[in-house]
């Protein structure tokens, strides 16, 4: 499908890219492994938002020892890179550069498991790997554990999207992960955590050596390329119950999040085990927007609240008590409460088998709300299909009141723009909250993209001013000065300046660095 006219299509010429830097990257990783077609090189650079960015070459690197010298090459030449592990990060830049002309250092040959401790829960993943081929690898080893899944492709970097901090049931993504092998800029490579002192006993474990902890340097930023990471895998529960919760309309919703946030703060429920939806984003899981009567999507973006969690239990009579206990609290603030047993005594219950640790990409159905069918979920593409979609990321106090005001000036705010209010909401503790809004628009419609971006960029404005913070932002849109302008991205800069004075590296991304 091709993409509507009003994303305009990215100019097959980017910058004039010097005829060593190109013999060099092929002589790297093979002949075969760069490049430089027109088809290619427009395929690379499309997003789910305008504008399209031109691509000048994409490099395929096979292993970290060959990332390293792709990128001392492209530091030489000065030429920008910028780093894609699997390209499904749809809605969030997709797999486009930042910036006009840059090369993409397509990584998704970096696709080894390797170093796996079966009675710890550690595993070693490259940049490639997916979050299908992770699940494959734990289900042929071990019972024992998992790794959280996203709603997204089942073909997703799992590294990635935990650099990225992508949100996760069951589990924090980003502190999962440690022990980072970082290829820089000059070409030199890095490795974090117990390893590099020889001390293979303690790799792995919390906390890290002594010292600053740099792991954090490489989360959602351009400081260097993470080509593998060792991920601490979740513990599989032994027993586990699935409450399904009807809340009602608005007005129960201070009452619903206020046994919520008393479940987070003494851990009946623990962190990130419950998920809140409003109406919209249950709808667009099952049917596309032409389906819904008009009636019926004026009250769902506000007037329809569900939530589902996940109880945890190391018995199955305390699991029995626990989801009990949370099914009476839970049931006296809203319409209804279901609770599913999905494990007993470590074993599956039928039809439960894969609710842990294995990605369907169930949730991709929603960014096609716009379009006139669901997808196969086998072969979705938002960006060859044209979908219109933006993520938004803020985290908020767990303060009912401030979220329903915002979400109900956000709603007027998207309505301008011709955009559905879809928005998913997670904890993480009993002191925040974290949202992601999907800002899905039809971008046949004249006027479409420009509407989204401007949007996109009032509601973040609008959730700074109000004491809110974005902890995601799409690659490429331009970060908020406020955001640009404090002490740390200060100090961001001239990291970055020492580490790659050249500024090749994704320029510009999060607001590290300024755009050559």
């Amino acid at each position: 499908m091709p993409l509507p006219t009003t994303s305009p299509a990215a100019s097959p010429s980017g910058i004039e890219l010097p005829a060593g830097a190109l013999e060099e990257w092929r002589r790297i990783v093979g002949p075969e492994h760069v490049r430089t077609g027109e088809a290619d090189r427009l395929d690379w650079g499309r997003r789910t938002f305008a504008p399209d960015v031109r691509v000048s070459a994409v490099v395929s690197p096979g292993d970290a020892d060959q990332t390293a010298a792709c990128l001392s090459a492209a530091t030489r030449y000065r030429l920008p890179v910028h780093p894609v592990s699997r390209g499904a990060n749809w809605g969030m830049g997709s797999r486009a550069p930042t910036r006009d002309g840059a090369v993409v250092f397509d990584l998704r040959r970096l696709d080894r498991i390797s170093g796996f401790d079966g009675r710890r829960g550690l595993v070693r993943v490259e940049a490639g790997v997916t979050f299908q081929a992770l699940a494959d690898f734990l289900a042929e080893r071990t019972d024992r554990f998992f790794v959280p899944v996203i709603g997204g492709p089942a073909q997703a970097s799992a590294l990635a999207n935990a650099l990225d901090r992508g949100d996760g049931s069951m589990g924090e993504r980003w502190t999962s992960l440690c022990e980072l092998d970082v290829a820089l800029a000059d070409g030199r490579r890095l490795r974090t955590g117990c390893g590099p002192l020889g001390a293979d006993r303690t790799v792995g474990l919390d906390p890290a050596p002594a010292g600053p902890l740099i792991d954090g340097l490489f989360s959602q930023s351009n400081l260097g390329v993470v080509t593998s990471a060792v991920i601490r895998l979740e513990a599989m529960p032994g027993d586990l119950a699935i409450l399904s919760v009807d809340i009602g309309g608005l007005d129960a919703l201070p009452a619903f999040m206020e046994i919520w946030r008393d479940c987070q703060r003494e851990q009946s429920l623990p962190d990130r085990s419950l998920t809140l939806w409003n109406g919209i984003k249950w709808l667009a899981l099952d049917e596309v927007r032409a389906a819904i009567p008009a009636d019926r999507l004026a009250s769902a973006a506000l007037d329809e609240w569900h939530a589902s969690a996940v109880i945890r239990a190391e018995a199955p009579e305390i699991l029995e008590a626990r989801a009990a206990r949370l099914s009476r609290r839970f049931a006296a603030v809203s319409r209804s409460v279901e609770v599913d047993i999905a494990r007993r005594d470590g074993t599956w219950i039928e039809g439960f088998e894969d609710w842990l640790g294995v990605p369907d990409g169930r949730n991709l159905r929603t960014v096609y709300w716009r379009k006139e069918r669901h997808p196969d979920l086998t072969t979705a593409d938002p960006d060859r299909d044209g979908c219109g979609l933006i993520w938004l990321c803020l985290a908020f106090p767990f303060e009912c009141q401030a979220l329903i005001s915002y979400l109900t000036w956000a709603r007027g705010r998207l309505e301008e723009a011709g955009i559905d209010l879809n928005v998913g909401i997670e904890s993480n503790g009993f002191r925040c909250l974290l949202s992601y809004f999907t800002l899905g628009f039809d971008r046949a419609a004249p006027g479409a993209d420009e509407a989204a971006l401007a949007a996109y960029r009032d509601l973040i404005g609008t959730a700074l001013e109000r004491g809110f913070v974005p902890y995601r932002l799409a690659n490429g849109l331009p970060v908020p000065e406020t955001m640009r302008r404090t002490p740390a991205a200060a100090l961001l800069a001239e990291l970055r300046a020492v580490g790659d004075p050249a500024g090749v590296l994704s320029p510009g991304r999060n607001g590290i660095g300024r755009l050559p």
